[in-house]
């Protein structure tokens, strides 16, 4: 029985009589990450219920509260690094909303480091930007940058980051309502653990990768292992920590090919970023001989990566979100920045897709299950 059949058969066994699991998430705060080591005397958890919940995941909607559109405007959007799915969708998305209301809108690649992002702040500010958007990007990075637009009167707005605590961004996009920045990706962590869970019957042995370069990637990480600490046959076996430098340097595939050959016990693998199959994870996994031994699941979702699912090629699932809709939450939030309103919860939220559940057809981004048309939405209350 090949992978994908046998997965199909699994999924199915394990969803029958699951109970879907709700939860609401949104942004932002700072806490400390809890302890990330599993315990060895946890109670246990019913896989199939587990696995349903990853597929449930957690919903919203856009705000449906009017805001007055600013016309003649300019919008400078810094993209975390275009090399990357995860930075690039969410810039084009903003693009794509700006477009809608009439703004003209450029996109500066921040080439997935602090410099570059800092470098893309100061270009927009030199170009008289009206609104600049960051995309993946923390305050702390760019604190310079970021004083030196507020200087300017430049509206800044932060999609994915986390602001400082003397806060420099204009407004910070909220992803969903009842839960800080912390819990939001905290919960990302528990999904990918929910799927594993599910797909291993309950006995992980994760090969843990650590992602440190952001607020977020750690976060990540403790959401994970929180959830394992539940499952009483559930451990992590190795790790290995991978960083944007690694993707630059073009390290990333082999620092992970070793630590997968060092752990052969290792029957499930969470990556914090889906880009990185896309530079060479996903062929390191199918090289190593053990892609259906290994259970792989990945974080944001884009078109190349459903086809990389879709095909048994490497990643076997992903934490979904609409990657787009966050550009457009950013262009909904420098409108209420400017008009003067309360920044709302974007409603972007978070399903695990895998071969068999949520996937989009070919070549069609992630809307959840139900769909959501969040671009209609937004076009809905964005009074021109």
């Amino acid at each position: 029985m090949n992978r994908t059949i046998r997965k199909k058969s699994r999924a199915l066994l394990l969803a029958a009589g699951a109970a879907a699991l709700a939860l609401v998430i949104s942004a932002c705060s700072s806490s400390a990450a809890p302890d990330q080591s599993p315990t060895t005397d946890a109670p246990g958890i019913d896989a199939a219920a587990a696995l349903q919940a990853a597929y449930d995941g957690v919903v919203g909607a856009p705000p449906t509260e009017a805001v007055p559109v600013a016309a003649d405007q300019t919008a400078w959007v810094v993209s975390c690094g275009e090399i990357s799915t995860t930075c690039a969708a969410p810039a084009a998305g903003a693009v794509e909303a700006a477009s809608a209301i009439g703004w003209e809108a450029s996109v500066c690649d921040g080439e997935l480091n602090p410099d570059g992002w800092s470098a893309c702040i100061r270009q927009g500010i030199a170009a008289a930007a009206d609104v600049i958007i960051t995309i993946g990007q923390d305050c702390a990075a760019e604190s310079g940058a970021l004083q030196e637009a507020a200087t300017a009167g430049i509206t800044t707005i932060n999609v994915g980051g986390l602001d400082c605590e003397d806060p420099l961004f204009s407004g910070n996009v909220q992803m969903l309502d009842g839960y800080t920045y912390d819990d939001y990706w905290m919960k990302v962590g528990e999904l990918q653990a929910d799927w594993l869970i599910g797909q291993t019957d309950g006995a992980v042995k994760l090969l843990a990768i650590e992602f440190n370069d952001t607020q977020w990637g750690p976060l990540i990480t403790a959401g994970l292992n929180a959830r394992l600490a539940d499952c009483a046959d559930c451990e992590i076996v190795g790790s290995v920590q991978l960083s944007n430098a690694d993707l630059a340097t073009g390290a990333l595939s082999q620092k992970f090919s070793t630590a997968l050959l060092q752990h052969p016990d290792a029957n499930a693998v969470a990556i914090p970023i889906d880009g990185w199959f896309l530079a060479g994870l996903a062929q390191a996994i199918n090289a190593s001989g053990r892609s259906d031994e290994v259970s792989v699941i990945g974080n944001f979702g884009s078109i190349p990566n459903w086809e990389i699912i879709r095909s048994n090629g490497g990643q076997d699932a992903t934490v979904a979100s609409a990657a787009e809709w966050n550009g457009w939450a950013g262009i909904d939030a420098a409108l209420r920045v400017l008009a003067g309103q309360e920044l709302l919860p974007a409603g972007i939220g978070l399903q695990v897709v895998d071969a068999e559940t949520n996937l989009p057809d070919p070549g069609q981004p992630f809307v959840y299950t139900p769909a959501i048309d969040y671009q209609a939405d937004y076009q809905a209350v964005w009074e021109q």
